[in-house]
């Protein structure tokens, strides 16, 4: 008589084993590498582009080839697309219901006027899950789409990072070309100098401008080279390359913006700019969050059906509910802190927002004044290496001195060179104007779901 009910709840236990072992996942160790591995030159890095066509590994590349390049194969960047796969897993974590619980019970038969042991056994299902699921899941899936605009800005702050590190690349050796090209002439008008001197041809003060001219020239130079050393490593850390892998960059071509475009661009910033747009996502979520709070403020219920048999072999079945009373927390609690983050968040897209705006145009302005500084360093130039040129013919004619040849040759090459960083800093403003105003990117008109920002 024992046996019998007893092997019912045994195999009613086995079942409810075999289904829970079903859905279970196995664990596989997946160790970390503890060694760098940098690539070792353009070749080999991924140059693959989303929408067909491959980036070029010989030859002097763009700035914008290189910040195409820094998506493709900037290590940081791994570590946020892996960021918007777990934003992803959250969300699909959310939206899974609490599993039931199963319970049985057997109590064997000791003495007594009993006749049979008695037996057990229940289902529980939280129903209270079911009343949140739906803005819990809502504020998951804002969540995960505040992580892809996040990692989408990560993405468009790098390629610009990118570009403008090749622009100065290029800026600077332009700059190394020039001071080379003043240096080269004034180390042999040093040489005719000392000659002169030794001839007794020349006073000793007269022929020492062109050493201090030489001197002055190699300090710029000094500052310049380490300058472009230090953004050489930081592209070559961008694009994943070894530091001494070889960058050629080619003559940016930056097209400014219109005014009125750039008008147009700060005027809907909060619907392309990536960040901003996670921030509104962010808000839906914390509008998702105050709405399962409120949600959750209603009794609880649980529901359960349980049944058996008693000693005497008498079977029952039927329905437990359990119901929590709001008497004392009642989610209090948590709805003022969701609607304090609401707040919070609120308060943060509208300083972000402005932020934004104020650097754009801030941005611009300072791209106005730039451009009118590099036309008069231009003209300097342009004026300076024609004196220069006239001084080196003068100077072959005897008509000028070691020192007129020297200040002119040292003036020209300061004056191009100056004229050469205005124009990089003026490609590198185009960019970070681009970048702050999100040009180039789709504007979104409204965000996806039922929740309203």
């Amino acid at each position: 008589m024992i046996g019998s009910p007893l092997a019912s709840l045994r195999r009613f236990a086995g079942l409810a084993a075999l289904l829970g072992l079903s859905a279970c996942a196995s664990f596989h160790p997946e160790p970390l590498a503890l060694h760098p591995s940098p690539a070792g030159s353009l070749a080999a890095l991924d140059r693959a582009l989303p929408g067909g066509g491959t980036i070029a590994a010989r030859g002097a590349l763009t700035p914008e080839d290189y910040a195409a390049l820094a998506v493709l194969n900037d290590p940081a960047l791994a570590a946020g697309r892996a960021g918007v796969r777990l934003a992803a897993a959250r969300q699909f974590a959310a939206g899974l219901l609490p599993d039931p619980q199963v319970s049985g019970g057997f109590a064997a038969l000791l003495g007594g006027p009993a006749v049979a042991p008695s037996i057990s056994g229940g289902i529980t299902q939280d129903i209270a899950a079911l009343v949140t699921r739906g803005p819990r899941l809502s504020a998951a899936r804002a969540r995960t789409a505040a992580a892809a605009a996040r990692f989408e800005w990560q993405e468009w702050q790098v390629a610009a990072k990118a570009e403008i590190l090749a622009i100065g690349l290029w800026d600077e050796r332009r700059r190394l070309a020039a001071l080379d090209r003043a240096r080269s002439a004034l180390v042999g008008l040093d040489r005719a100098s000392r000659a002169a001197i030794r001839q007794g041809n020349l006073a000793i003060g007269a022929g020492a401008t062109a050493a201090a001219s030489l001197a002055g020239i190699d300090t710029a130079r000094d500052a310049i080279a380490q300058q472009e050393q230090a953004d050489h490593a930081a592209l070559a850390a961008l694009l994943g390359l070894a530091p001494g892998a070889d960058l050629p960059v080619a003559a940016p071509d930056i097209a400014p913006l219109p005014a009125r475009r750039v008008a147009a661009l700060v005027g809907n910033l909060a619907r392309r700019r990536p960040d901003l747009i996670a921030l509104r996502y962010g808000y839906r979520a914390t509008n998702a969050d105050l709405r399962a709070a409120i949600r959750a403020q209603f009794p609880l219920v649980s529901l359960a059906v349980n049944g058996g048999t008693d000693t005497t072999r008498v079977a029952s079945l039927g329905p437990t509910i359990t119901l929590d009373l709001p008497l004392f927390d009642g989610q209090r609690g948590a709805i003022a802190v969701a609607r304090a983050s609401r707040r919070q968040l609120k308060a943060a897209f509208r300083a972000a927002l402005d932020q934004a705006a104020g650097q754009a145009e801030a941005a611009q302005q300072a791209l106005t004044l730039l451009g009118a500084e590099y036309r008069q360093a231009a003209r300097r130039a342009a004026i300076a290496r024609r004196d220069a040129a006239a001084a080196r013919l003068a100077y072959a004619a005897g008509l000028v001195d070691a020192r007129a040849e020297a200040d002119l040759i040292d003036a020209a090459a300061n004056r191009q060179a100056e004229a050469i960083d205005l124009r990089g800093r003026i490609a590198a403003g185009r960019v970070s104007l681009r970048t702050l105003l999100g040009a180039g990117l789709p504007m979104i008109r409204s965000l996806s779901g039922p929740a309203k920002d």
